[in-house]
């Protein structure tokens, strides 16, 4: 009798191992899934926030085109 239950417990182990394996895939995908949702959702909130009150800020270009004269030379 130990000797099959000593046989029995790898596969019992396996089973046990295959069976937590699909189990963390199902939990990731719920959480990948659910975090789509949450993410659309705040993403439509945001837009919809700003195309009915839009900010008053405006956005300063980070680059002034500079006037006035460019003197190049070599520099030896």
């Amino acid at each position: 009798m130990r000797n099959f239950i000593a046989k029995l417990i790898p596969f019992i182990l396996l089973g046990i191992a295959i069976v937590a394996f699909g189990f963390g895939l199902v939990l990731l995908t719920y959480l990948l899934f659910f975090g789509a949702i949450i993410g659309l959702i705040m993403f439509f909130i945001a837009w919809i926030k700003e195309r009915f009150f839009p900010s008053k800020h405006l956005i300063k270009p980070r680059h002034t085109i500079k006037r006035g004269r460019t003197i190049d030379h070599d520099m030896k």
